[in-house]
C-alpha cells in the first residue's frame, strides 16, 4: 500500500507539472492584449509597451515560463493585472466561501440520491420506482440557475423566510477581524455568533440548490448499481441462506459505495470549477464569480491561478479516492499487492523422499 500511494503521488506530481505547463501555454496564446485591455482602446503604442514591460509580457516565452514555474514552486501565483491583488491571497480567501455551501450541498445530494435510488431499485417497477423516474427527469431537465431562481421565488419572494440574495453578509453584519482570512472561521474565532448565523442562513438556499440539482445524478447511479447487485449471484445466495431482507439490502448498499465515492469526487471537482452560476445568482463572494470576472477581463494571472488550483484539487481528490477504494475493496488490493514467487515444483522422487 505504501508503494502504491507513493506511485500515485509521483504520477500526480508529473500531472501537476503538465497542468502548469498546459495552463501557462494556453493562457499565453489567448487572443487579446492585456495592456490594451488595461489602458483602453485609445492607448498609444508607447503606453502599451510600458505596461508590457511592467507586467513582464515583453520577455521571451521560455523566460516567462521558467519565471512562472519558479514562482509557483514558491506559492506565488502572481498579481491581478486589473486589481493588483495577490492571486494566492484571493484564492485562499474565496475558496472557503465556496466550500461553505458546496460541501454541505453535495452531502445533501448524496443523502437524497442514496435514499431515492435505493428505494427505487428495491421496489423496481412499482410506484416508488415510477415516482423516482419522474422526479429525476424533472431535476435533470432543469438548469441549475433555474432551480436557484425557483427556490428564491418560493422562499424569499413568496414565503419571505429566506434572506435576500445579496452575498454572504448583510449590510448590518460587521466583518470579523482578519485572522485566517476565512470569514466564517474568523467569525467563530471572534465570537461573532450573529455573523455566523447570518452566513449560515444565507448559505441555506445555495446548499439546497446544489443538493437537489445533484441528487438526481446520485440517485441514478445508486439505482443502476443496486439493480445489478440485487440480481447478482451473491445476493441470490444470501436470500437462499435465509437472511432478512433488511440485511440483504444493507449488503447491496455496501457494494455501491465505491461508485458513490468516485461520483462524489467527480462532482466535487466539476461543481467547484463551475460554481460561477450559483454565486452569480446569490451574489456570493466565492471562487466561481471571481474567476469568471477574470476570464471576461482577460486577467491572465487570475486565469492561470484558478486553472492550477482547480487542477491540483482534482488530482489530490483522485489520489485520495484511489487510496480509499483500495483500502475498502479487497478485490483491488489483490491487484496492488506484489505477486509472490511460487516455489519451483519438486520432482516425484523428491516428494516421495
Amino acid at each position: 500500500m505504501i508503494r502504491y500511494i507513493i506511485s500515485r503521488l509521483i504520477i500526480a506530481v508529473l500531472l501537476l507539472w503538465g497542468l502548469i505547463t498546459l495552463s501557462f501555454g494556453l493562457v499565453s496564446l489567448l487572443p487579446g492584449d492585456p495592456a490594451k485591455a488595461l489602458l483602453g482602446e485609445f492607448a498609444t503604442p508607447q503606453d502599451v509597451a510600458r505596461i508590457n514591460e511592467q507586467l513582464g509580457l515583453d520577455k521571451p516565452f521560455l523566460e516567462r515560463y521558467l519565471d512562472y514555474l519558479v514562482r509557483v514552486l514558491h506559492s506565488d501565483l502572481g498579481t491581478s493585472f486589473f486589481t493588483g491583488s495577490s492571486v494566492s491571497e484571493e484564492l485562499w480567501t474565496r475558496l472557503p466561501n465556496t466550500l461553505v455551501y458546496l460541501v454541505p450541498g453535495l452531502i445533501l445530494a448524496l443523502i437524497i440520491g442514496l435514499a431515492m435510488g435505493a428505494v427505487a431499485a428495491y421496489r423496481v417497477g412499482r410506484l416508488p420506482d415510477r415516482t423516482f423516474g419522474v422526479v429525476v427527469s424533472i431535476l435533470m431537465a432543469m438548469p441549475e440557475f433555474v432551480l436557484a431562481l425557483i427556490l428564491l421565488f418560493i422562499f424569499y419572494q413568496q414565503l419571505k423566510i429566506a434572506p435576500a440574495p445579496l452575498g454572504m453578509l448583510s449590510a448590518l453584519d460587521s466583518p470579523p477581524p482578519k485572522v485566517t482570512g476565512w470569514v466564517p472561521v474568523d467569525a467563530v474565532i471572534a465570537g461573532q455568533w450573529g455573523t455566523v448565523g447570518s452566513i449560515l442562513s444565507r448559505a441555506v438556499l445555495p446548499t439546497v440548490t446544489i443538493g437537489l440539482f445533484f441528487a438526481a445524478a446520485f440517485g441514478k447511479t445508486v439505482r443502476t448499481g443496486m439493480l445489478q447487485i440485487l440480481g447478482s449471484p451473491q445476493i441470490e445466495f444470501a436470500r437462499a441462506c435465509g437472511l432478512r431482507p433488511g440485511q440483504v439490502f444493507r449488503y447491496a448498499l455496501t457494494d455501491v459505495r465505491g461508485a458513490l465515492m468516485t461520483y462524489m469526487v467527480l462532482l466535487f471537482a466539476a461543481s467547484l470549477s463551475g460554481a460561477a452560476i450559483i454565486e452569480s445568482v446569490f451574489s456570493w463572494p466565492g471562487i466561481g464569480g471571481w474567476s469568471l470576472d477574470g476570464v471576461l477581463k482577460g486577467d491572465v494571472p487570475v486565469i492561470q491561478g484558478f486553472v492550477l488550483v482547480m487542477g491540483a484539487t482534482s488530482l489530490l481528490g483522485y489520489v485520495v479516492l484511489d487510496t480509499l477504494i483500495t483500502l475498502l475493496d479487497p478485490r483491488t488490493r489483490q491487484n496492488v499487492a506484489p505477486r509472490r514467487r511460487e516455489a519451483p515444483p519438486q520432482s516425484a522422487v523428491a516428494t516421495a523422499a
